[in-house]
């Protein structure tokens, strides 16, 4: 996780709730103790070495909200044994319905909206975003695909290869030239690190770009989201909240096209900072619609899901 091999929010919540599980698993209560505030203090000390490897995102605390209520209400009558069987269950459970499924849910529906003939924009990689492309074109949907990338990880290739693979047009283009591919797109489909309640949405750098370039052109803009990424922080910039990156990797790039000439010693040069955001922020009035597996829903939206949650997490007992 600290080294980035694992991309995108879904990836590394199920990572997370994985290596928690583990531990919860392997974990031995001490006798005479309670199990659920022992082992509550041992996923703490988990989660502070994660957050040290590299921050955790918005949908990784909410995740760890639920992990701890979860917790917190395991039955003290039962055998520990028993007790972290039942929490290890209730984990497979998230990842199986707030995860998978609903990444099924959402492709199947989102891929409804492409219709024949449609040019539709993406930017970047996302899971949800690849499996409604590909969900589309196995329906025989005819359409296009037109991929937007951006440094310094280019991660739209590794997608570019896999619909090109499954048959769809596509023609790959970087964020500079967005201006220019935007008024053939007739949608674009973004995926989403995080929904505000405000409904905002939180992704990666350069989504807000991409939405207001398609809000300029009057092109529709779906966000492919599940509702566990909806949280209830507000964010009105991406400076108060963000990741840093490293700041090396702008320099990989840079250095291949510049024949020779290299800022690697910029550590060294006082005048000189290189800044890598990993996240920035959308306002909801860039945004058309958010897809996920509750159904299409207008940003305004948002907070009622929310809420919703929050009540049905209270109510569910162990």
């Amino acid at each position: 996780m600290a080294e980035g091999l694992l991309s995108g929010t879904n990836a590394r919540v199920v990572a997370m709730l994985r290596a928690l599980q583990a531990v919860a698993r392997d974990f031995r209560c001490p006798a005479g103790k309670a199990l659920s505030r022992e082992l509550e203090g041992r996923i703490k000390l988990q989660i502070a070495h994660l957050h040290d490897c590299r921050p955790k995102s918005l949908a990784m605390g909410d995740a760890i909200k639920w992990l701890k209520l979860r917790v917190s209400q395991l039955p003290a009558h039962l055998p520990p044994d028993a007790a972290k069987r039942i929490l290890c269950s209730q984990i497979d459970t998230y990842i199986d319905e707030r995860i998978e499924l609903a990444d099924r849910a959402i492709s199947e529906s989102a891929s409804a909206k492409i219709a024949p003939s449609d040019v539709v924009l993406v930017y970047g990689r996302s899971h949800v975003v690849e499996a409604t492309l590909l969900h589309a074109a196995a329906r025989g949907t005819n359409f296009s695909v037109v991929v937007i990338d951006g440094g310094p990880r280019f991660e739209g290739r590794a997608m570019l290869v896999r619909l090109v693979a499954a048959g769809i047009r596509c023609s790959y283009s970087l964020l500079h030239a967005l201006s220019y591919t935007m008024p053939s797109v007739s949608k674009v489909l973004l995926g989403a690190s995080s929904m505000l309640v405000n409904g905002t949405l939180v992704s990666r750098a350069g989504t807000a770009l991409v939405a207001m370039a398609a809000h300029e052109h009057g092109v529709a803009v779906l966000v492919c989201c599940e509702t566990y990424k909806f949280t209830e922080r507000v964010l009105l910039d991406a400076i108060c909240y963000n990741e840093l990156g490293d700041p090396d990797a702008l320099l990989q790039a840079a250095d291949a096209d510049q024949g020779g000439a290299s800022l690697s010693d910029w550590r060294e040069r006082p005048r000189l900072k290189l800044l890598n955001l990993m996240y920035d922020v959308t306002p909801m009035k860039y945004l058309t619609m958010v897809v996920t597996e509750a159904g299409v829903i207008p940003p305004t939206s948002v907070p009622v899901i929310i809420r919703e949650d929050r009540d049905r997490a209270q109510l569910a007992g162990p």
